[in-house]
């Protein structure tokens, strides 16, 4: 038995080893600690969107176009609305969304007079402008049904 000034010699893990167990903890900690800050950017991102979650084109009657804010930002206004098909040359226009402004995951709906030819392919697309001055943008198309 060997004998040292503190008591009995013992044997202990390598100053290499010990080094590569640092390293290794120090590389975790940045790891962790990268995982958290990016989950809170990302929870904190702001996303301007919105969609055209239903278009029903009716050829002689009541059209139907429903909007829905998929952002997490309030869509202040609408500033276009256009409505194109394939035969009528002058389409008429919804006049509006209702309501507005559209929260984030609200819906807004318009409906308006259409006479269009059945069959026929139109295009709704609709321009705003979100609560953090973004622009935004949906469209969507559907065959006019008689």
């Amino acid at each position: 038995m060997r004998y040292s000034r503190r008591g009995l010699s013992r044997a202990g893990i390598s100053g290499a080893i010990t080094t590569i167990l640092i390293i290794i903890m120090a590389i975790a900690v940045v790891g962790i600690a990268w995982a958290v800050i990016s989950g809170f950017i990302g929870v904190a991102s702001v996303k301007t969107d919105m969609a055209v979650e239903k278009l029903d084109m009716v050829a002689n009657g009541m059209s139907i176009a429903m909007l829905r804010n998929t952002g997490n930002v309030r869509i202040e206004r609408i500033d276009e609305i256009s409505l194109s098909c394939t035969i009528t040359s002058s389409p008429p226009t919804p006049p509006g969304l209702d309501p507005m402004p559209l929260d984030p995951g609200k819906t807004a709906t318009a409906t308006w007079a259409t006479t269009l030819v059945p069959g026929e392919t139109c295009t709704l697309t609709v321009r705003g402008t979100a609560a953090n001055g973004a622009s935004v943008a949906a469209s969507s198309s559907a065959i006019v049904r008689p």
